[in-house]
């Protein structure tokens, strides 16, 4: 299993898009927490780092802009690789992902192939 031993926190407030990435992940053998906004998201960090954070745009209350920069200015969890799962296909979202903080983009609908392909990526071949 690719991901095995990896804990990966996703932040994603539709319940279907939610479960997809979480059944992907334990797929590839992954530790999978979630959350359903940003500020849930920031109290699961309260209990520890993950791996890799996996996190929505658009959410109500703290969206996945504000979050990532909470999280890379304001917590412990600083140095986790953070991958910005998004609908949003303007090229805008691209630039603001990056300077909120995030180190990967990736479009819905999300698939196998594409998130493997990133988090191998972000986590240097190690899957």
């Amino acid at each position: 299993m690719p991901l095995r031993g990896v804990t990966v926190l996703v932040v994603e407030d539709d319940d279907a898009n939610r479960n997809l990435a979480a059944d992907i992940l334990m797929a590839l053998g992954a530790r999978v927490i979630v959350a359903t906004n940003g500020r849930e998201g920031l109290k699961r960090l309260a209990d520890g780092c993950p791996d890799l954070i996996l996190c929505d745009l658009r959410m109500p209350g703290m969206d996945g802009f504000a979050f990532a920069r909470e999280v890379r200015t304001s917590t412990p969890c600083r140095h986790v690789r953070l991958i910005a799962l998004t609908a949003i296909r303007d090229p805008v979202a691209y630039v603001r992902t990056w300077t909120a903080g995030f180190d990967a983009h990736l479009e819905k609908p999300l698939t196998r192939d594409k998130l493997d392909d990133v988090v191998a990526r972000l986590m240097g071949g190690e899957t």
